[in-house]
């Protein structure tokens, strides 16, 4: 009975102590462990440095990657075991990723293309509203605004 493969998504967190060189060499680490257990590597991202939200072994900063590859559960927990022992990986999630079909893709971009219009729609009401609202107040002359100036001016506060 064959294993069913399953599509995962590996998010890496480098240690900001290495230096940018030395990060080819332990991605492809990473790569020939996900290939020696029969993965399929189909996507890879460099996010760059970044700030933590928090100190991991006093580190600040760290490198983030992201893998997609097609693995079977049962080889995934053997390279996370291996990714565990790795100590130029301070942190990493695996997560089960969804395929979206070209249908679901459709449908979320018309979802958002209705959102914008009506944040639009709101905007425009919004805006047309606010001159009304100015209108309806009475402008005050330069010259009223000088003399309570003066008065106030003339009164002891103090």
């Amino acid at each position: 009975m064959k294993e069913q493969v399953q599509h995962y998504e590996l998010t890496l967190l480098i240690s900001g102590s290495i230096a940018e060189d030395q990060h080819p060499t332990i991605l492809s680490q990473v790569k020939g462990l996900l290939e020696e257990n029969g993965g399929r590597i189909t996507g890879s991202e460099e996010l760059g440095r970044k700030k933590l939200a928090y100190a991991i072994k006093q580190l600040r900063h760290g490198f983030y990657f992201v893998y997609e590859f097609d693995l079977s559960p049962r080889s995934l927990k053997s390279v996370e075991k291996n990714l565990k022992l790795n100590n130029n990986i301070l942190r990493f999630l695996t997560v089960k990723k969804h395929f979206k079909t070209a249908e679901e893709i459709s449908r979320e971009e018309r979802i958002k293309a209705s959102k914008i219009k009506e944040q639009l729609q709101r905007q425009k009401e919004t805006m047309a509203e606010k001159p009304k609202a100015r209108a309806d107040k009475p402008k005050v002359s330069l010259e009223d605004l000088d003399k309570k100036l003066d008065e106030l001016l003339d009164k002891d506060i103090i």
